[in-house]
């Protein structure tokens, strides 16, 4: 603005030179040809050498500019996990490289170590949790039967306690009474027997053999009539205290008995939690040995993604610690840029425009690109909004990140529009004007810019055809003759 104003100044300079020269020369040529009128002289003088174009038709495209440096969505520094010695590099900077592709190695030995012994637990973990389960199985099983001989045993010993306590029913005082009948009975029998064989015996009627079969029988029935009364004595006298306390301790013994055996429950519970433990333990060593694994599997280091490898840290034999950086990885498929615009493009400005984007190491070359994000909030004190723009870079991936980049971004575009320069704009009080002229004479038109590009804009308040100022409008006045420099 300050260049074209120096311009117009210049050109006012100039038109006045020219002016005064005229004037000279007209004063000059008084004595041959005549003086020439006084009023044609007048407008003579108040004439003003301009410079002028004439409005043509054409496009125009409006654009806004956005700066900023190229950047990587994926710039990363590969490290190790693990701390180990480094066994390999496999890659060189420079070099291109595809997700999962090995980066380096670390050496695997202690770890393969420690995976044996993890393994050698596992499968430990697995014979205690066999070992747990049948436990827990047969367990129940035992309780049972041992509650059931002792609920027996309990049984057996409370009766026996009742029968003592009661002493003998009636019935049985009739049993042992006719058995104490019926061994006498036999007994006199035998008694008859045996003194009519010693009779026939002294007689020489019969054997001796005969005689001690009939002394046999006589002693057997003798011995049961002896155990009938006996019995029936008892029967009569019920039993003894001493008996009747055996019993009770009998009983209590089988309470005992019984209790124990109900606690055995408890041990089916314990062998439950013996099985739960063992699972734990199992799956404790297990998550160890997927650990052990999961080590042995970091000790291969993997690119993240497709990119470039924009720097290798690491040398074989190196002794890495946990987090040692080994490689930089970029990708550079796509890349972008934040810059900033003024708050009065909100309205113009959306996600996904198209950026037309160039770059000072190939200045004939333009990247498409389009925008990817425009910040919610303005950035700084001026209002400005901040906006990220998107690109691909092409196959044989020209663009690198740290290239500063310039994007137009495509606002609006108008076709077959009259374009008038900027040289002819005088603005003043946020008002554009311009002059047009007609018939020599200098006429002042206000403009209302429509849009606007680098050379021209494209305003309401001028026609195609008509000639407008472009230097020395600012030592114009509305209706002022002009002197129109020749093109």
């Amino acid at each position: 603005m300050k260049t074209n104003l120096r311009k117009r100044k210049l050109y006012g300079i100039v038109g006045v030179v020219a002016l005064t020269t005229a004037i000279l020369a007209g004063c000059g040529r008084g004595g041959g040809g005549g003086a020439p009128a006084p009023q044609a002289q007048a407008n003579e003088a108040a004439a003003v050498t301009v410079a002028v174009q004439t409005i043509r038709t054409g496009n125009l495209s409006e654009t806004a500019a956005v700066t900023g440096e190229l950047q990587a969505y994926n710039d990363t520094t590969v490290a190790t996990k693990l701390g180990g010695k480094i066994a390999e590099v496999r890659v060189l900077e420079g070099q291109r490289v595809r997700k999962g592709d090995v980066i380096a190695v670390q050496d695997p030995t202690d770890l393969n170590l420690q995976i044996r012994q993890a393994e050698a637990a596992v499968r430990a973990a697995e014979s205690n949790l066999r070992q747990a389960e049948i436990a827990a199985r047969t367990q129940p099983e035992q309780t049972d039967a041992q509650i059931r001989a002792a609920k027996a045993a309990l049984e057996s010993a409370r009766a026996r306690l009742r029968a003592l306590q009661t002493g003998a029913r009636p019935q049985e005082r009739q049993q042992a009474e006719q058995a104490v009948a019926a061994a006498r009975a036999n007994y006199e029998l035998a008694r008859a027997n045996y003194e009519r064989a010693q009779q026939l015996y002294q007689q020489g009627a019969i054997p001796k053999q005969q005689l001690d079969s009939a002394r046999t029988a006589f002693e057997a029935a003798q011995a049961q009539l002896r155990q009938a009364e006996e019995a029936l004595s008892l029967v009569r006298e019920g039993p003894r205290q001493e008996e009747i306390e055996a019993a009770e301790q009998v009983v209590r013994q089988a309470e005992e008995a019984y209790r124990q055996a109900t606690l055995g429950r408890a041990q089916d519970e314990l062998a439950q939690r013996r099985v739960e433990a063992a699972r734990a333990a199992l799956q404790q060593a297990q998550a160890n040995l997927a650990l052990l694994r999961q080590q042995l599997a970091d000790t291969v280091i993997r690119a993240p993604f497709d990119g470039v490898v924009a720097q290798r840290l690491v040398d074989v034999g190196v002794v890495a610690g946990a987090g040692t950086p080994v490689a930089r990885i970029v990708s550079l498929d796509r890349l972008y840029f934040e810059g900033t615009l003024p708050e009065v493009l909100l309205r113009e400005v959306r996600i996904g425009m198209p950026v037309t984007v160039r770059v000072d190491a190939f200045p004939n070359r333009a990247f498409n690109a389009r925008i990817e994000a425009i910040n919610p909030a303005v950035v700084d004190q001026a209002r400005n909004l901040r906006i990220r723009v998107s690109l691909a870079n092409p196959s044989d991936l020209p663009l690198k990140t740290g290239l500063f980049a310039r994007g137009e971004i495509l606002i609006r575009q108008f076709q077959n529009v009259p374009l008038t320069p900027k040289l002819a704009l005088l603005e003043k009080g946020g008002v554009t004007r311009a002059f047009v002229v007609e018939n020599g004479v200098a006429k002042q038109r206000t403009l209302k810019v429509v849009a606007t590009n680098t050379d021209y804009i494209y305003a309401e308040g001028v026609r195609v055809g008509e000639t407008i100022v472009t230097r020395g409008q600012d030592l114009l006045s509305d209706g002022q003759p002009v002197r129109i420099l020749e093109q």
